[in-house]
């Protein structure tokens, strides 16, 4: 073992609460950032990798321990504050990656595929097939286009702007109107991008509607629903090209927010 080594495990073990409190907040982050949360990692692997992004935080020279009352209380309040912190950041991530689970589930509404679920590995949940779709397309893009390690890059900024123990996170009622702010943001720009579906199908709405009045024996359910889901899925194999122009925009607003975010939390 060489000396920088030895150097390193000896500064480990002698700041062992350091590293500790760097660590739940990288815990934090991983918890639920997309593609590594839920069922889609191991739990031994995303500790394995908290534990290793946790040291290359601690070796960076960046991370001071503040003073703090030396208690079981003052320790874990300590430790929850930047717990909340790793969480929120990942929180702003996971909000604007679901927005194209959301945008495949009002498609799945639309053309009448609610009625067909799938399980969804990262909520645990029975999702429509189109927002899984959607999921899928979109964690390759996260993963393909260098987005996961721009928001990982931000993520450990954070430590050097957020010094350990002097973030402002609870009670912080500013940081409570931006995130309100973002989830708004959120439902706006899903409504967008799932509008081309939603507009045509409301157009088949209005024809049916329309031949419904001139011919009262014609059926509207059973021939309206092959139609609706024809078209639909017309429309999204048409928009999918556009998806990855749509996935860049959102990705630049993340980054933008989650830097924000990290200044609204800044002493």
């Amino acid at each position: 073992m060489n000396i920088a080594a030895s150097q390193t495990l000896i500064e480990l073990f002698g700041n062992v609460d350091v590293f500790l409190v760097v660590f739940v907040r990288v815990m934090g982050f991983f918890i639920i950032l997309p593609v590594m949360a839920g069922q889609n990692m191991p739990i031994y692997a995303r500790l394995g990798l908290s534990l290793g992004m946790a040291l290359l935080a601690f070796t960076s020279g960046v991370i001071e321990l503040p003073p703090y009352q030396f208690t079981l209380i003052g320790f874990s309040f300590l430790i929850m504050q930047e717990f909340m912190i790793g969480l929120v950041i990942g929180f702003v991530v996971m909000m604007y990656f679901s927005l194209f689970h959301f945008v495949g589930q009002l498609v799945d509404f639309q053309i009448g595929f609610s009625m067909v679920s799938v399980a969804d590995p990262f909520g645990q949940m029975q999702t429509p097939i189109t927002g899984n779709f959607y999921y899928l397309i979109v964690s390759v893009f996260f993963v393909w286009s260098g987005a996961l390690h721009a928001v990982i890059e931000a993520f450990f900024a954070s430590f050097g702007m957020l010094p350990i123990g002097e973030a402002h996170v609870l009670g912080n009622a500013a940081l409570t109107f931006f995130v309100f702010e973002v989830i708004i943001e959120y439902f706006v720009l899903a409504l967008r991008i799932a509008m081309p579906v939603i507009g045509t199908v409301i157009i088949v709405d209005i024809i049916l509607g329309i031949l419904v009045k001139a011919v009262p024996q014609m059926n509207v359910f059973v021939v309206g629903l092959p139609i609706k889901v024809f078209l639909g899925l017309i429309v999204i194999y048409l928009t999918l090209p556009l998806l990855q122009a749509a996935f860049g925009f959102v990705m630049n607003d993340v980054i933008a927010t989650i830097w924000n975010v990290i200044g609204g939390m800044m002493p």
